[in-house]
């Protein structure tokens, strides 16, 4: 038989992490500080989805950022669940709001994609479960008529031209991959000036 715990064998600070257990209280985020919000609580440094774009093109072209996200593309991690990081990880930043977050989904799996195309990757998994598709090419059709009949009777139709804009479809196009260094490769450190190399 199991031994009782008695909670007179605790001392004080074993009791409160028990009762805590490393999580903060309910209810503190309240009482945060005004004048220290948190970045998602001050007005979002994107509010257009074009600037947004942009930052996001160049963030994610980045020698290290791009040589990271093809690891993933090549990984079979789904580009769907790689721009959701992104663009929460930009969220929590207080980079755009979630309305914006939310458009710039599909622009950021276009990008993720063309990048991989770019770095010779045909073969990639855009979203969960699409490996669970069927294969039967009459199966799919009577798939594709029923999901486009539900959305002829639901869905309003919105404008689908140019997911991304001109000057960003312009620069993937001229985009070359940058080389990923060799992991034999030394790296680069500068060395700190000896104090008996310098010259009175």
């Amino acid at each position: 038989m199991a031994n009782k715990v008695e909670y007179k064998d605790f001392d004080q600070q074993g009791l409160e992490f028990l009762a805590n257990n490393g999580r903060p209280i309910p209810g503190s985020s309240l009482t945060n500080s005004p004048e220290s919000p948190y970045p998602w609580e001050k007005a979002p440094q994107f509010v257009e989805i074009q600037p947004a774009i942009d930052s996001l093109f160049v963030e994610l072209s980045e020698p290290e950022a791009y040589h990271s996200l093809m690891d993933l593309v090549r990984n079979e991690v789904p580009v769907g669940d790689i721009a959701q990081v992104i663009l929460t990880d930009g969220f929590q930043k207080g980079m755009w709001n979630p309305d914006l977050m939310l458009l710039l989904v599909e622009p950021t799996m276009y990008m993720i994609i063309a990048f991989a195309e770019k770095a010779g990757i045909q073969e990639y998994i855009t979203y969960e479960g699409e490996q669970d598709e069927p294969e039967d090419e009459d199966e799919q059709i009577s798939q594709i008529s029923q999901i486009t009949k539900i959305a002829e009777d639901k869905i309003v139709s919105k404008v689908k031209s140019g997911v991304l804009p001109k000057e960003i479809e312009e620069r993937l196009e001229q985009f070359t991959p940058p080389e990923q260094p060799s992991l034999l490769e030394k790296p680069e450190t500068s060395q700190p000036e000896s104090l008996l190399d310098r010259e009175e």
